[in-house]
């Protein structure tokens, strides 16, 4: 039968090293003690080189709740990630869609997303070759990512490592859920969040010079969509989607897919600095067109 909601250890010594790290974990909840043991517990299972956990309060901004092990120059990156360019990542989205558990990034990610510029920037750069992690809903409507992550050429998370993290689900979300219980409060009633203004910078993002079909091409591009995958989900052919893309980077003024990120994120930056709505791109070059 299972043990704490994930499957019974093989031996009488796996049950020992679970109740050994529990009885460290529980009574650290609500505690800066709490982040580093639980993954201890979860190193019990699978080889884990790094961690991160992000938490998401209501829609307010999110927070970087723990970080183990900063690269060298890797805050100008975190920044970035934390100032906007979270909406791309694969576990955000699904955590807005209401998708929570433990995830591998292969059952996530779109097909071009390791061709993608966000891909290039936040993992080759940090030197991370996969990832896993918990999504865990929380109050108010937040939820939390614990992402794991394993660094170095080839190194990724073996079926049986993947298969003991999953089974530890309904336990580590439990935990994060007890930790935290009180989040920082959102935007004040009648304000709108940093978070909600992003989300609406992306939605909005090229609007303004760009047709409905343009758009929605741009942004499946800069999410790490194939053209056969775009074409796919519009329901035309992948000339077409080459012809969206050629359009959509002339009105832009960019020429490859790293352009656009480059300047989606400026777009973003601007936006957030400014406290602009509406199209962001138009608010960075007034003269576009």
């Amino acid at each position: 039968m299972p043990v704490f909601g994930f499957t019974r250890p093989q031996n009488m010594t796996d049950l020992a090293t679970v109740s050994n790290h529990m009885a460290n974990v529980l009574p650290a909840a609500g505690t800066e003690r709490f982040a580093p043991l639980l993954l201890d517990l979860l190193r019990a299972w699978a080889p884990i080189d790094e961690a991160c956990i992000v938490i998401y309060p209501g829609t307010a901004a999110p927070v970087i709740a723990y970080r183990e092990q900063p690269l060298p120059g890797d805050r100008p990156n975190l920044d970035s990630f934390i100032g906007g360019t979270f909406l791309l990542d694969p576990y955000y989205a699904a955590a807005r869609e209401r998708r929570f558990g433990f995830f591998g990034l292969h059952e996530l990610a779109p097909k071009g997303f390791r061709s993608s510029e966000y891909y290039r920037t936040y993992y080759r750069f940090s030197g991370i070759t996969d990832e896993c992690g918990y999504l865990a809903p929380l109050a108010d409507g937040g939820f939390a990512n614990l992402s794991l992550a394993r660094t170095g050429e080839s190194s990724v998370f073996e079926r049986t490592s993947l298969k003991r993290l999953r089974d530890m689900t309904p336990l580590v979300q439990t935990l994060m859920q007890q930790h935290w219980q009180t989040l920082p409060e959102a935007a004040p009633s009648g304000s709108t969040s940093l978070r909600t203004q992003l989300e609406a910078a992306l939605a909005h993002f090229g609007a303004s010079v760009l047709t409905a079909r343009e758009q929605q091409t741009v942004q499946a591009i800069l999410h790490g969509h194939t053209g056969k995958a775009i074409a796919a989900e519009l329901g035309i052919s992948v000339e077409t989607v080459k012809l969206h893309r050629k359009n959509a980077y002339r009105k832009i003024r960019v020429r490859n897919q790293s352009e656009l990120f480059y300047t989606f994120i400026r777009a973003l930056k601007h936006c957030s600095d400014s406290h602009v709505e509406g199209d962001p791109l138009a608010r960075l070059n007034p003269t576009r067109s």
